[in-house]
């Protein structure tokens, strides 16, 4: 069957957004580079293939270099009546393995991907065991030496609220300014796997990454949990710990109102 059957009937004006995952490990980040691979070319490349015409998409937010994604939306205009079923077959037929569309919803046409967002929830794992797993070499950050997720919890909780996250951020980032509001921090281990989920309104650039690297420097120390709010209230990059790495790093979960699933939806 031609995937573009049924796809062709023009519809006016039309908003579709996408539920998108992909593996962050040969890609150099979400957002179009020269000569660079990058997830919003190929998921481009792969619509304008299968609806034989130019598709330019808008992301929730960017993500890095080697940093993953489970639940990234993104949405696109388009005057064509689409079966949203068939448009996720088709692009996926199309894409290579490491990037799917799991869903495909029709949303309105005040839909934003990135302002409509509420709040946007990371996962940072951690494979915490002597020896390394070939499973995780590009999926989590490995630390031989033990973790203590109860000490990691305790110290993550004085980050949540609303603050100035100059202490967390690439100096770069800081002239968009640096408040944000941090919903909940959960640290939990699962085996020899420690999640780190943060959810908040926005993030800075780097900033789940530093609080992670944060974390475990203190950990490393043996410094009591509250420091990490005196690090908070300094503003100082400096004052901060390392960029953990960006292989740990997965953009999780995007929030709207009304949420994606109650409208009409390809699954």
């Amino acid at each position: 069957m031609d995937r573009t059957e049924g796809i062709e009937r023009d519809c006016g004006n039309g908003k579709i957004a996408l539920l998108v995952q992909y593996d962050g490990t040969r890609f150099n980040g979400w957002q179009r580079q020269k000569n660079a691979r990058t997830v919003q070319e190929e998921l481009e490349k792969a619509l304008q293939i299968l609806l034989k015409k130019e598709v330019r998409l808008t992301a929730s937010g960017r993500t890095d270099t080697g940093v993953h994604a489970c639940g990234q939306v993104v949405h696109f205009a388009t005057g064509l009546d689409i079966p949203l079923r068939r448009l996720c077959i088709g692009v996926n037929g199309i894409l290579e393995e490491d990037v799917s569309v799991l869903n495909a919803y029709r949303v309105p046409e005040t839909f934003h991907a990135r302002y409509s967002a509420l709040a946007r929830e990371y996962m940072y794992v951690i494979y915490n065991h002597p020896q390394r797993s070939p499973f995780m070499v590009n999926r989590a950050m490995w630390i031989s030496s033990p973790l203590d997720a109860g000490y990691l919890h305790t110290a993550a909780q004085y980050l949540v609220g609303e603050y100035d996250f100059a202490s967390f951020c690439k100096r770069a980032s800081s002239q968009d300014g640096t408040v944000r509001r941090i919903e909940e921090i959960e640290v939990r281990r699962e085996g020899d796997t420690i999640r780190i989920r943060i959810r908040g309104n926005a993030f800075l650039h780097n900033m789940v990454r530093i609080i992670v690297g944060t974390l475990l420097k203190m950990h490393r120390e043996n410094v009591r949990p509250d420091i990490i709010a005196d690090i908070l209230k300094k503003r100082d990059r400096i004052a901060s710990g390392p960029t953990a790495l960006a292989k740990g790093l997965y953009l999780y979960k995007v929030y709207y109102d009304p949420p994606l699933d109650t409208m009409e939806k390809a699954f």
